[in-house]
């Protein structure tokens, strides 16, 4: 029995060493594998206690076998691990075929594919792509060239979601704000070899952070550099990119002086960097009312989701609002990616002084993709014709009855971050003077594609999305600009380090003056 404890343990970590080595940090593989042992012993020295009071056992015929036990945890951890690292692979051809389908797709669905780049060049670096595959493409692989192809369009509505079902376990652990076309580090999450706050990224495995920029910025849809840089600054951007597990970076020091570290993080950092969001979140829902003062409240607004709960909660919000008296209100979206849009004609109802519309007009491109999911069965029979585009002006909304409505000074704080229904609210707010627009320029763009269609793809059944409507914004401008507020107030690397939020200290400056 004890050989087979000892032999069973050796041949684990045997295992441990040989395959969670490309995933791991060292500690982080003994830490695993002891884990099991150290809780299977506690737990075996407590079972003793209890036992030995009402019948004899033998210490170590005890030990032997929740040391095997242990050795099964070890196993099903092991396990776990390939779980969320699957090795899926396709072939070329299978690629291509993809290629092809998403191709035929996007121009069968979306309204203006070709109105950044032309058809022709378009299909030229569709096919350069498909001649530089390899013959056997992984999962990751097959995803980011499928993201190139729909990023050539440039638009953030289409493309393919994020592989969240593949998370890396080796990645570069920090939290990074891109400003002027450089990568800066506000936040660490490693434990070994940390870069310091404040620090400048100048290359990361030999490439400067402006060729990153350039190349990372190939892999989705964007029209703004603002959405563009919010994009670039998630978790795991990088490592959609790049597939190294052990980064080399040369980063100037805040005090000025260059250096050079290996690094990565492993298990130990992604459950600092998930305990940070979480602490981050915690309490928050999509949309909270808290009072920052006697007369000024204070509205964070992060998704437009769930219509039924914002009607609840703004009018339990605004009865607050006008039973404190309050004075100065500031809703807060610099965190909100959009949703549904009807949760902005909500907002509106309780804040603007005027009939308002958040869209001009929108251009809905008729498929018959779209016709079997029956989205078009307001459209008269005539105009559903499927290869159309019908064109939507959209009417004035009428202010209802409301004793909730809100008169006093409104100021609405947006970023980059600020995308989609978000920055359609945001054009409305600005467009029919709801009040003051402070941050910086919205990463939604005032005339935009989206609503998306959904769909996947046949062989590596990567979930795509592509836009069929093209969304002209209250005083929308066609020039690929997002809502510029009406002051710009940004923060600094200093201010992202320490956890100070300088758009809002301004905003109750500007309150106090």
């Amino acid at each position: 029995m004890k050989r087979a404890v000892i032999i069973s343990l050796s041949i684990v970590l045997i295992l441990y060493i040989v395959f969670l080595w490309k995933y791991l940090l060292v500690e982080e593989i003994l830490g695993l594998y002891l884990i099991p042992i150290l809780t299977t012993t506690i737990f075996g020295g407590l079972c003793f206690l209890l036992i030995r009071i009402f019948k004899p056992i033998r210490l170590q015929k005890l030990f032997s076998i929740l040391l095997l036990v242990a050795c099964i945890a070890q196993v099903v951890i092991l396990l776990m691990i390939f779980r969320i690292n699957p090795s899926q692979s396709f072939t070329k051809e299978q690629i291509i075929s993809d290629i092809d389908y998403a191709v035929n797709m996007l121009e069968e669905v979306h309204p203006d594919p070709y109105s950044i780049i032309s058809k022709e060049d378009f299909y030229l670096k569709v096919d350069f792509i498909k001649q530089t595959l390899s013959e056997t493409v992984s999962e990751k692989e097959a995803h980011r060239t499928i993201s190139k192809i729909y990023a050539l369009i440039e638009d953030g509505h289409t493309g393919s979601s994020p592989l969240f079902k593949l998370p890396r376990l080796k990645f570069l652990p920090y939290k990074f704000k891109i400003m002027h076309e450089r990568i800066y580090v506000v936040r660490t999450f490693g434990y070994r070899n940390v870069i310091p706050v404040n620090s400048e990224i100048i290359s990361i495995n030999g490439m400067t952070s402006q060729q990153y920029i350039q190349e990372a910025s190939q892999l989705f849809g964007w029209e703004s550099l603002s959405w563009r840089n919010s994009r670039l600054q998630l978790p795991f951007m990088f490592d959609l990119w790049d597939d190294c597990r052990n980064y080399k970076i040369i980063f100037k020091t805040p005090e000025g002086k260059t250096k050079t570290i290996r690094t990565s993080g492993g298990l130990f950092s992604l459950f600092d960097m998930g305990r940070s969001e979480l602490n981050q979140t915690a309490g928050n829902s999509y949309y909270q009312y808290k009072s920052l003062a006697d007369s000024i409240g204070f509205i964070e607004f992060n998704a437009f989701s769930d219509l039924e709960k914002f009607r609840i909660f703004l009018d339990t919000s605004f009865t607050t609002i006008q039973n404190k008296n309050v004075k100065h209100l500031i809703i807060d979206i610099r965190k909100n990616g959009g949703g549904n849009s009807s949760l902005g004609d909500e907002m509106m109802q309780y804040i603007s002084k005027t009939d308002f519309r958040q869209f001009d007009a929108s251009h809905i491109k008729i498929s018959n993709e779209l016709l079997n999911e029956k989205r078009f069965e307001w459209l008269d029979s005539a105009e559903s014709k499927a290869g159309t585009i019908h064109i939507n002006t959209s009417p004035l909304i009428e202010l209802r009855e409301n004793p909730l409505r809100f008169t006093g000074k409104t100021y609405l704080l947006v970023g980059g971050n600020t995308f989609s229904s978000a920055s359609s609210f945001t054009s409305a707010f600005q467009c029919f003077e709801v009040g003051t627009v402070i941050g910086s320029e919205t990463g939604g763009v005032t005339v935009a594609f989206g609503d998306m269609y959904g769909f996947k793809l046949p062989e590596t059944k990567l979930d795509m999305g592509i836009s069929h409507k093209k969304f002209f914004q209250a005083c929308g401008v066609d020039n690929r600009r997002g809502v510029i507020p009406d002051y710009i107030v940004e923060n600094s690397i200093e201010d992202e380090a320490n956890s100070f939020d300088r758009v809002l200290e301004f905003t109750l400056d500007l309150i106090k003056k």
